[in-house]
């Protein structure tokens, strides 16, 4: 009875259209079961609510995976996720100027050399959900997604459907009391850079798991410490730091252009 589990994994094959759609039944499900409750998103029950939501992009790739659709276990794909040591030393320093170009830019060209050092401008909690929330997004978008859509799709292609879930999926949190996105208020400036903002970055994303050789943990490094540095050096310009991420994505599509512009079966490295 053992051998048919292996054998039905690998004649399913990755399905990562299943997985966005159940990502967003999953956490839209919880996160507008919250917003219902009225109460704010730390407050309990509605915490226990948020969280689950926080934990489809665990929760749901890890369900597909245990039922065959991928060639691997999810302990496995897990471990190679949050490894640090799957990401070559020298892209570590490439991420860091990955960040920088991203979050410290903007606020250069908002605020001019004056405004900085950098300060906390939210409680610290916004710090540390921004931290874990963005690195445990990273297995369902580019760990099973990514992975999955550019086998069939070319690279900037898959890497934009999953920017258009993305940002869908953050969608119940502008309507649950205290979150970060509903502090930006539904309708203003900062929303709509906030909607975009996915969709961009998501190209971005893309190249670097590509780029890495199909290292997941790259791009959860770069999500963790990114949502981080985006605290930190608040550059209260949403359609500037927009406009810096696209015109870094395009760069990045043309440094990469012949294999961002195909499909790719990239292996994790």
């Amino acid at each position: 009875m053992g051998g048919p589990g292996p054998e039905r994994r690998t004649e399913r094959g990755l399905a990562p259209w299943s997985m966005l759609a159940g990502l967003l039944v999953w956490s839209w499900a919880c996160w507008w079961m919250a917003t219902l409750t009225g109460q704010g998103w730390l407050q309990f029950p509605t915490v226990l609510l948020t969280v689950a939501g926080a934990l489809g992009p665990l929760v749901v790739p890890t369900v597909l995976l245990r039922r065959g659709y991928g060639d691997e276990t999810p302990g496995s794909f897990l471990l190679r996720c949050f490894d640090p040591r799957t990401l070559p030393l020298r892209w570590y320093a490439g991420l860091v100027g990955l960040l920088v170009a991203f979050a410290v830019v903007p606020a250069v060209f908002a605020r001019g050399a004056a405004g900085l050092p950098p300060a906390l401008t939210g409680p610290a909690v916004f710090l540390l959900v921004g931290f874990v929330a963005g690195g445990i997004e990273e297995p369902a978008w580019r760990g099973y997604a990514q992975r999955g859509l550019q086998q069939r799709l070319p690279v900037v292609v898959a890497s934009l459907v999953i920017g258009v879930v993305w940002t869908l999926w953050h969608l119940p949190l502008f309507f649950l009391e205290g979150t970060y996105q509903q502090t930006l208020g539904v309708g203003s400036v900062a929303f709509w850079g906030f909607q975009a903002g996915p969709v961009v970055l998501a190209v971005v994303y893309g190249w670097l798991y590509n780029a890495t050789g199909g290292v997941a943990f790259a791009a959860v490094a770069f999500h963790a410490v990114g949502n981080v540095m985006r605290e930190l050096w608040d550059a209260d310009a949403p359609l500037l730091q927009v406009g810096v991420e696209a015109a870094m994505a395009l760069v990045l599509v043309i440094a990469g252009w012949k294999w961002m512009t195909r499909p790719r079966d990239l292996q994790e490295a």
